[in-house]
């Protein structure tokens, strides 16, 4: 594919005769709420001083989904100088997104690579290093979402991303001979409605970030999420309308224009129920030996061997099948769990629970239902409760484990809120739904 084909502008009024999903969104208003709307996505940063969150606009009322930043020394959303609402504009019915540190980066710490359904997009947004810090992807004033430079769009009938992308994982490029490709980053994406899997990479050093194709392969459809094996370089990718999980390799090219081609590999077959609804979340262990997947027919937490052999190919051996509430979702891996092991957190959308699993006795151990254990002000603690998704265990300075959790319910519930979970051994409230994230600034928890 050209590369100039993935400079494209997103001005929803030139490409209304092409674009029906932009059309829908002329002339809706820009969201400025003080909280998150449909909370699809949260990821933590290295430090633990602040947790990204991705608002999904799910009933499109306004023109745009949002994303947003927690300061975690207060679980409050992040306001600039003058006090007000800061959040980034992305196209609505984004997904899971990934985030990348900056080499030697001196004012953009972080990009945001974050996948969307609504135009069959990837926008890259820069965060800044600074106090509070910002984010920036030289939005378009009509529609406020990402510029050209910062955007890969396919409302124009052409998908480098595939058609309805959710997902997005990232991971590093062998060693080459070559100083320059050594430090490039590949970036996998996920397509959901026609199974498309597109491997990109791009150097984190320049800015903005210039992508470039490696390969696209088609898998079955329904692709959910995505991840990247560090032990083996193995990618594994699940599926809601299939009953195994989908994995492939990359490996040398025939050419300087083709550097690197997807190999697909066996698929793994896992135990199955006739609701034909499979693969959700997937997150490695805290060694990469072990990959735990929300299994929804039946509902559980397959886990699975990962290690590699001799020869480099991983097992992929299922080692047990535990059985959780309705509708498993997201997941979260932490060392929380006695002696510093890990313990694998899975939020159960029909079950209003987030269930925690101790993978090496195999058996779940709480339960945390998503009710507020205590009264936040101006808020009923009765009222607060819906359907657990998008989860980020983090390690927040002097506070410790703490496991953050969307609520991305529906109405008549409607409940968006982010709630807080205390989950450090030793925690005085421990697997509580304790609070939630305020929309003003708050006071240290």
């Amino acid at each position: 594919m050209p590369k100039a084909a993935f400079r494209m502008s997103f001005l929803c009024l030139a490409l209304a005769a092409t674009a029906p999903a932009c059309q829908n969104n002329i002339g809706l208003p820009q969201d400025q709420s003080d909280g998150l709307r449909y909370p699809i996505a949260l990821v933590a940063d290295p430090s633990g001083k602040q947790v990204f969150a991705l608002g999904a606009n799910f009933d499109r009322e306004y023109r745009a989904g949002r994303m947003r930043t927690i300061d975690t020394a207060t679980d409050s959303y992040v306001l600039n100088a003058k006090g007000e609402v800061t959040a980034t504009e992305v196209p609505s019915f984004g997904g899971s997104f990934a985030m990348d540190p900056v080499p030697g980066a001196t004012t953009t710490a972080f990009h945001l690579l974050v996948p969307a359904r609504d135009d069959d997009s990837l926008s890259v947004l820069d965060v800044t290093a600074a106090t509070p810090t910002s984010m920036d992807c030289n939005a378009d004033l009509i529609t406020g979402i990402c510029g050209a430079d910062h955007h890969i769009a396919g409302t124009t009938g052409v998908f480098p991303v595939g058609d309805d992308p959710v997902a997005v994982a990232l991971s590093d490029a062998p060693t080459p001979t070559d100083p320059a490709e050594h430090r490039r980053r590949r970036v996998h994406i996920a397509a959901a409605n026609n199974g498309q899997l597109t491997v990109m990479d791009y150097d984190p050093t320049e800015q903005p970030i210039n992508l470039r194709e490696l390969d696209i392969v088609y898998m079955p459809s329904g692709l959910n999420s995505i991840v990247v094996s560090p032990l083996t370089g193995r990618a594994y990718v699940t599926t809601t309308r299939s009953a195994s999980i989908q994995t492939y390799r990359m490996d040398p090219g025939p050419s300087v224009d083709k550097p690197w081609v997807i190999i697909q590999e066996p698929s793994v077959v896992l135990p199955a129920s006739s609701l034909a609804d499979y693969g959700r979340g997937l997150a490695f262990s805290s060694d990469s030996s072990r990959l735990y997947v929300a299994w929804r027919s039946p509902a559980a937490l397959d886990i699975l061997d990962v290690v590699p052999d001799g020869s480099g190919v991983p097992g992929n051996r299922l080692v047990d099948t535990i059985v959780l509430g309705s509708k498993p979702s997201g997941l979260a891996v932490a060392p929380t769990g006695p002696g510093g092991r890990d313990l694998v957190y899975v939020s159960c959308y029909g079950d209003d629970a987030i269930w925690v699993v101790d993978p090496v006795v195999r058996t779940t151990v709480a339960r945390i239902p998503m009710r507020l254990g205590i009264h936040e002000p101006g808020v009923d603690a009765t009222i607060v409760r819906g359907s657990p998704f998008a989860m980020a265990a983090v390690n927040v300075p002097k506070r410790g484990w703490q496991l953050y959790a969307g609520l991305f319910s529906v109405p008549p519930i409607a409940e968006h809120h982010i709630v807080v979970v205390p989950i450090g051994p030793g925690a005085v409230k421990l697997n509580v739904a304790d609070h939630i994230v305020h929309v003003a600034p708050g006071v240290a928890p």
